[in-house]
């Protein structure tokens, strides 16, 4: 199942205990819908409880039993099939038959789970939201471009971060940041999708985080095999020239420790000589051992 699916699933099972909310739930599905004037009324969904929710929402909120049908690539369309029910659905919603310009009515907003309610609907109409397994998106896709910027304006008044995108013909209003996300499921009511988009989310950045440990341990890892082998090499270059020998005591034992321990750290290399030496110290003698190394490269 998408979870687009499961959202609008869990959207739709919600219950209104105040009337304005339900409202306002319908209104948002509606002006947000495929069409929404004196001529033609429908909304569509793929989901069943969807337009089963949508069919209950208008028939409380303004006395209208639309019909549904399925069409054969599986989609449901609810319809507002005569001009006396759409003109009285539009006036339940302060909106008149001759409207130019749909805009969103904030007079039917009575409080602010109102707008919550509102935003579910709209949601339900044309919204979608990625598998956050995968990547955070959220838009709603809206074919009037004053009435998405009306919606952008209600989600960035609730201080989520959302923007504006033309494409191709249709007016996208989208959130990226998963916090912006998590914030508007939860203004809509969705809060077990909120809460798997919050464990997802964790588990991410857990795997994240020892993703980079280990590639950061692996790069360190790598550097010192390198070192070692310069190291080594430069060892058996002063072995096989009889050279060993003439380098200083502090310098001869280090070499000799080093070309019989392969793997040890610099740390451990420096615990190991008889006058202990820190790390940077160790280092700063083999990079020594291999500077006098360099005269027997052939």
């Amino acid at each position: 199942m998408s979870f687009t699916r499961e959202v609008k699933t869990e959207l739709s099972a919600l219950k209104y205990d105040d009337e304005c909310c339900k409202r306002a739930y319908a209104y948002g599905f509606l002006i947000f819908g495929k069409s929404f004037s004196s001529r033609s009324i429908t909304c569509a969904s793929e989901y069943g409880a969807v337009i089963r929710s949508f069919h209950t929402a208008l028939l409380d909120a303004a006395g209208v039993n639309a019909a549904t049908e399925r069409l054969k690539g599986g989609k449901y369309i609810l319809r507002v099939a005569s001009p006396a029910d759409r003109k009285k659905t539009l006036e339940a919603f302060d909106h008149s038959p001759g409207e130019v310009t749909l805009r969103i009515n904030h007079g039917i907003f009575e409080n602010d789970a109102c707008y919550g309610a509102f935003l579910r609907g709209a949601f339900m109409a044309c919204g979608s939201i990625a598998n956050p397994d995968k990547n955070y998106h959220m838009e709603f896709v809206v074919s009037h471009n004053k009435l998405s910027l009306d919606l952008l304006k209600i989600i960035t008044d609730l201080d989520l971060k959302a923007k504006y995108i033309l494409r191709r013909y249709s007016h996208v209003v989208y959130l990226k940041e998963s916090e912006s996300i998590e914030d508007l499921l939860t203004t809509m009511g969705a809060t077990e999708s909120t809460l798997k988009l919050m464990e997802i989310k964790i588990n991410k950045d857990v795997k994240n985080k020892i993703n980079r440990k280990m590639n950061f341990e692996s790069a360190n890892l790598s550097r010192v095999i390198d070192a070692g082998l310069v190291q080594a090499h430069a060892i058996k270059l002063l072995k096989d020239n009889k050279a060993l020998d003439t380098l200083e005591d502090s310098l001869r034992e280090l070499a000799v420790l080093r070309y019989e321990n392969p793997d040890m750290s610099l740390k451990q290399l420096g615990e190991a000589l008889s006058t202990p030496l820190s790390r940077s110290g160790v280092n700063h003698r083999l990079s020594k051992i291999v500077k006098l190394a360099k005269q027997y490269e052939k």
